[in-house]
């Protein structure tokens, strides 16, 4: 995977920035909107371009250059940071340098996943995107240890400077790489995406990762209620059960692509951490269902890849990801409300047979049979 080091390192930091990048924009939203509705509004901004322009950003990047969209997303992610960090605060601003954010993250994600295929051989792609979504979750991990680090001696701005840079250097990266040619350039795309929709792999793969995004989502609110006001232990130990979550994620992505184990560990550790009666099980479990998350994400992406006409990787990312950020939106919604009605504990509850329901609906179609068969 030597041709591929500048893509993974490209990656690597700027996930790290992101990561850090996400606590200083919700301060400097809370700060200057003044409520937690505020920092709500920024990160619906945040998500709006993944859901109403993913299809559309897919056939952009099968139609031009994915390495292009790359970098181009990743220079509108510098300088969406870079307003953020250095002009002046308002709603509208705020609001408008979020979108432009979520512009960058929903045209970089589709463009990434389109393009990793094109910088290894096909024998090393499982092991790439073990390797693509790894170093994402360490971002996720390591990206808020840092902000908590740089914001005992500096300001939130510090922070959206610092990551306005990753996304510069990302960019610079990018620019070392010489994807390999796998399209004939008489194989032009087909323009829409009523074809994938009309195909029963790829409604499987997309309705499947819909409802795992669905799911996996509700417990976002869950989980402190659950640590703070029902294991009693406060925000340290929510703190320690989102790390337990993360770190499952990252050991998930680094395995093997199994797709319906990946969702029997995401069910079993949800009703696990939703049996739990204290916070080193539910710490355990809540693992369990990180490793299935991760497990799970790594192995759509792999069988999108290897399963969809490359020639369509770009539609089909970019509706993929338009789906699960509608999932997630409406799981950030549910899981509020279920939360504040019947517990953390029984809406972990509630995700967990959810999710079950989704492995056993995974059982029946032929396509979920052949890839069980193949070994993903």
């Amino acid at each position: 995977m030597h041709r591929a080091r500048p893509f993974f390192a490209a990656h690597l930091q700027s996930s790290l920035g992101t990561g850090a990048g996400y606590v200083a924009i919700l301060l400097l939203a809370y700060e200057v909107l003044g409520s937690a509705w505020g920092a709500t509004a920024v990160l619906l901004a945040d998500l709006a371009p993944a859901m109403f322009l993913g299809p559309l950003l897919g056939g952009l990047i099968d139609r031009t250059s994915r390495l292009g969209c790359a970098i181009a997303a990743d220079v509108l992610g510098a300088l969406a940071f870079a307003g953020l960090a250095f002009l002046p605060h308002s709603t509208a601003s705020l609001v408008a340098l979020a979108l432009l954010a979520g512009l960058s993250t929903a045209l970089l994600r589709p463009a990434s996943c389109a393009l990793l295929p094109a910088l290894v051989t096909p024998d090393q792609l499982m092991r790439a995107n073990g390797v693509f979504g790894a170093m994402r979750e360490i971002g996720q991990l390591a990206g808020p240890a840092l902000a908590a680090g740089v914001l005992l001696v500096a300001e939130p701005s510090a922070l959206l400077a610092l990551n306005a840079l990753t996304f510069a250097v990302s960019a610079l990266l990018l620019t070392r790489l010489r994807p390999t040619a796998t399209t004939s350039a008489d194989d032009q795309p087909e323009r829409g995406t009523a074809a994938l929709l009309r195909d029963r792999t790829t409604r499987t793969l997309f309705a499947s990762s819909g409802a795992v995004m669905l799911v996996a989502g509700t417990t976002n609110v869950a989980e402190l209620v659950l640590a703070r006001d029902e294991l009693g232990a406060g925000g340290s130990g929510f703190a320690l059960l989102v790390t337990a979550f993360g770190c499952g994620m990252l050991a998930g992505t680094l395995t093997r692509p199994r797709y319906l184990l990946s969702i029997a560990l995401l069910a079993a550790g949800l009703l696990g951490t939703a049996a739990a009666p204290n916070l080193p099980l539910a710490m355990l479990a809540f693992a369990v269902a990180g490793i299935g998350n991760g497990l799970f994400i790594v192995t759509v992406r792999h069988l999108v890849q290897t399963t969809v006409p490359e020639r369509s990787h770009g539609r089909a990312f970019g509706l993929l990801d338009a789906l699960d950020s509608w999932a997630f939106g409406a799981a950030i919604l549910a899981g509020g409300a279920l939360a504040a009605s019947v517990g953390g504990r029984m809406t972990f509850a509630i995700a967990g047979t959810g999710a079950t329901l989704v492995l056993i609906a995974s059982l029946r179609p032929k396509e979920v049979k052949a890839w069980a068969a193949s070994g993903n």
